[in-house]
């Protein structure tokens, strides 16, 4: 593993460089050095025990809350992802199951509620808290509809032409684009750019009279970096 520890540029004297802004032991320096620290946050909840089982037909309990395990989402190098059901108000929602835990994702949705201006916020995913285990975490966020742009890829390759059509990919690019520029205009790298990490919603907007129901993309934060 390359090292974290910041060196200066010599162009730049007042810039401090990372050679590895990913180094585990440097993201660990920078949230322990947080004041007040990450675990006060009101919706980040710390647990004294393991991160329970969890599997798909079950009942799990998150603090006062109980949720329904509907299904597995996903599964990718750094989490499981689930659908679950809220069964008091049917609500949707994801649970992203990381072990060991990974509180800097849960930190970047907080820089992003800090650093984002509200009227596109919607563009990247929400966590709405986080559980820390003493050998895991489970974040709690919003569930979106239809799969990831590299599921809307491979559906395209069944059809006939086999690829997405040319104003749907110029559509995507813009949007992606627009998105890391408003990530790099407050101090944010994603630094896991690709299609299976944009998933798509919609939401329902009134405009002039009439509901609006839109496609938008969303990203998620494995690997982001401030």
């Amino acid at each position: 593993m390359k090292s974290g520890n910041p060196r200066t540029d010599r162009a730049n004297p007042g810039m401090t460089l990372m050679s590895d802004p990913w180094n585990e032991e440097l993201i660990g320096h920078l949230l322990g050095s947080m004041d007040p620290p990450l675990t006060a946050h009101p919706h980040c909840v710390t647990w004294q025990c393991n991160l329970p089982n969890i599997a798909p037909k079950m009942t799990l309990s998150m603090g006062n809350s109980s949720l329904r395990v509907d299904c597995v989402l996903g599964e990718g190098a750094f989490a499981k992802v689930y659908q679950a059901t809220d069964p008091m108000s049917s609500d949707k929602m994801v649970l992203k199951v990381q072990k060991p835990a990974n509180p800097w994702e849960f930190y970047i949705n907080t820089q992003l509620d800090a650093r984002i201006p509200q009227s596109v916020r919607h563009f990247y995913s929400s966590f709405h808290s986080a559980h820390f285990f003493k050998n895991g975490s489970v974040l709690l966020g919003e569930m979106h509809n239809y799969g990831t742009l590299l599921n809307a890829v491979n559906m395209y390759r069944t059809l006939g032409d086999k690829v997405m059509p040319q104003p749907l990919v110029l559509y995507f690019s813009v949007c992606i684009l627009h998105m890391i520029e408003q990530l790099h205009s407050v101090g944010i790298i994603h630094a896991d750019v690709k299609p299976d990490n944009f998933l798509l919603g919609e939401r329902r907007e009134a405009l002039m009279g009439r509901t609006w129901t839109t496609a938008w993309c969303s990203s998620t934060w494995a690997r982001a970096s401030t």
